[in-house]
C-alpha cells in the first residue's frame, strides 16, 4: 500500500510530518478509477480534476477524494477547531456526479482559506513566536481599520443626529422595522444616505445586523451624548463669568408645565452680551419653592456658582418676584447682593394693555373688530375661497390673517399688518360674502 494514501494516520514526529507536506498531496493517475452507479450511470473520480484543483488528493484504497490541507492541518491547528468539514478531512468524498461544483464550493469556504494558509506558514518553516506575532499583527491592524471605519459612520450618525435636533425635529416613527413606511427621519436619512455613501451602505449590507447603531437606544445614546458636548462647552464659558439667571413659566399644549430657563453672560470673543437658552423644565407645580429648587438645580448642574449670579430676571407673577417669598426672595437668600429686574417685556406689555384698556372704547373696538374678522374670514373654508378669489381678481397678493393675542403686542402687530395688506380684497370679499348669505328657512 501506498504510505502517502490519505486513510494513512498523519505522522506524529515533526520530521516525518514535514517530509510528508513536502512531497504533497497524493495524487495517483489511473488509466481507470473505480466505478460508482449514480442513478442509470457509472461514475468514478477523474485525474483531470488535479489540475483545476491543486489540492485535491485521492485515496485508492478507499475510493474517496480528499483536501490535502484541511486533512493535514484542520484539526492540528487550534485556530481551525471547530470549522471541520469531515468529508474532505476524515471520511473522504465520494460523489462523484456533483464533484466539480462541491470542490468549488469547498474551496471557497473558511475551513479551506484556513488550511492553506497553515499550509503555506508551516512550508515557510517561520518559527512558531514569529508566526504568532504576525497574526497579531494582522489581527490589530484589522481592528485599527475597523475602528476608523467605525468612527466615520459615527460621523454620519452624529451629524443626521445634529441635523434633526437643530430643526427641532422628531427622530423616530410608529413602527421602525425596516418593512415599515414610517421608520422615522433618523432611519429614513440613514436609509437616503447611504445610497450615495458606499461607506455607510456597506456597513448596513453587509455589518452585523445587532450592531447597525440606528436602534432607537442608539439615537437615545447619540441625543444624549451630543447633549453633553454642548453643556460641557456651555459651562466652559461660563466659567468664573458673572451670570444673569432668566426664567419664566408657561403651560405647554398637553397642559404640563414648563419653565424655560436663559442664562445671560458676556461672551469674550464676541465681546458683547449674550444670551443662551438652555432648557425647558417641567414642574408639578407653580409654587415658589418649587421653582427655586428647579432654578438651583439648573445652576448647579453648569457649576454656577451663587456669588456669580448677579441678577435674576422674572415676570412681575408674586411666585416669581414676591420680595417676602417670592423666587427673587430665595436668590437673594443664596446671594444678597444679587438684583432683580422685573422682565422689560412684561412691563411693557402691562403698560400697553393699561393705556389702551377698555376704558379706551377706539382701540379697544379697533382691536375688537380685527378680532372679529379674523373670526368670521377664517372661520369658513368657504369664506375663505371668496377672499383668496377676489384677491386673485384685483392682483392682491394675501398676508395670512392672525388673531389677536391677548398678552402679546407684537401678535397685534402682525394682525394689523395683514389687515392694512389685504384691506382691498377684505372689503370686496365681506360686501360679497353678506350679498351672497340668505336668512335659513325657518
Amino acid at each position: 500500500p501506498d504510505p502517502d494514501d490519505p486513510v494513512n494516520v498523519i505522522p506524529i514526529s515533526e520530521v516525518e510530518r514535514k517530509a510528508r507536506i513536502i512531497r504533497g498531496p497524493c495524487q495517483p493517475k489511473l488509466n481507470m478509477y473505480p466505478r460508482t452507479k449514480f442513478g442509470e450511470k457509472q461514475r468514478s473520480f477523474n485525474s483531470s480534476w488535479y489540475e483545476q484543483f491543486k489540492w485535491l488528493e485521492y485515496s485508492l484504497t478507499a475510493d474517496r477524494a480528499f483536501c490535502f490541507p484541511c486533512r493535514l492541518f484542520n484539526n492540528s491547528s487550534g485556530i481551525n477547531v471547530g470549522h471541520a468539514e469531515v468529508n474532505y478531512s476524515k471520511v473522504g468524498f465520494n460523489n462523484w456526479k456533483n464533484a466539480t461544483s462541491k470542490f468549488r464550493e469547498h474551496q471557497l469556504t473558511k475551513t479551506h482559506l484556513n488550511s492553506t494558509n497553515s499550509l503555506t506558514e508551516f512550508l515557510h518553516s517561520k518559527p512558531i513566536d514569529i508566526i504568532l506575532d504576525e497574526n497579531n499583527e494582522q489581527i490589530r491592524s484589522q481592528k485599527e481599520i475597523q475602528r476608523l471605519k467605525n468612527r466615520q459612520i459615527m460621523n454620519r450618525l452624529i451629524d443626521i443626529t445634529l441635523c434633526l435636533g437643530i430643526g427641532g425635529r422628531s427622530f423616530r416613527g410608529k413602527n421602525e422595522k425596516d418593512s415599515s413606511f414610517n421608520k422615522g427621519l433618523f432611519k429614513d436619512i440613514v436609509t437616503l444616505l447611504s445610497k450615495y455613501d458606499p461607506l455607510l451602505k456597506s456597513h448596513l449590507d453587509s455589518g452585523p445586523k445587532n450592531s447597525s447603531y440606528c436602534s432607537n437606544l442608539i439615537q437615545n445614546d447619540l441625543i444624549l451624548s451630543v447633549s453633553n458636548v454642548i453643556k460641557n462647552q456651555f459651562r466652559e464659558k461660563i466659567r468664573n463669568q458673572n451670570v444673569s439667571i432668566i426664567a419664566d413659566e408657561t403651560s405647554d399644549i398637553g397642559h404640563h408645565e414648563q419653565l424655560s430657563v436663559v442664562i445671560r453672560y458676556f461672551d469674550n470673543f464676541k465681546k458683547c452680551p449674550v444670551e443662551q437658552f438652555i432648557c425647558m423644565k417641567r414642574i408639578m407645580s407653580i409654587d415658589s419653592e418649587t421653582i427655586f429648587n428647579t432654578l438651583r438645580d439648573v445652576i448647579s448642574e453648569y457649576d454656577i456658582k451663587w456669588e456669580s449670579v448677579v441678577s435674576m430676571c422674572f415676570d412681575g407673577a408674586a411666585t416669581m418676584s414676591g420680595s417676602l417669598s417670592g423666587v427673587q426672595a430665595r436668590f437673594k437668600e443664596k446671594n444678597e447682593k444679587s438684583l432683580f429686574v422685573h422682565c422689560y417685556g412684561h412691563c411693557l406689555n402691562l403698560i400697553l394693555v393699561d393705556s389702551v384698556g377698555r376704558d379706551n372704547k377706539v382701540t379697544f373696538n379697533f382691536f375688537g373688530n380685527i378680532q372679529v374678522i379674523y373670526s368670521f374670514v377664517e372661520g369658513s373654508c368657504t369664506r375663505h375661497a371668496v377672499l383668496e378669489k377676489i384677491a386673485s381678481t384685483i392682483n392682491i397678493k394675501l398676508k395670512t390673517l392672525k388673531s389677536v393675542s391677548t398678552t402679546r403686542w407684537a401678535c397685534r402687530a402682525e394682525a394689523v399688518s395683514a389687515i392694512k395688506k389685504n384691506y382691498a380684497a377684505l372689503l370686496i370679499a365681506i360686501a360679497e360674502i353678506c350679498d351672497n348669505t340668505r336668512q335659513a328657512d325657518v
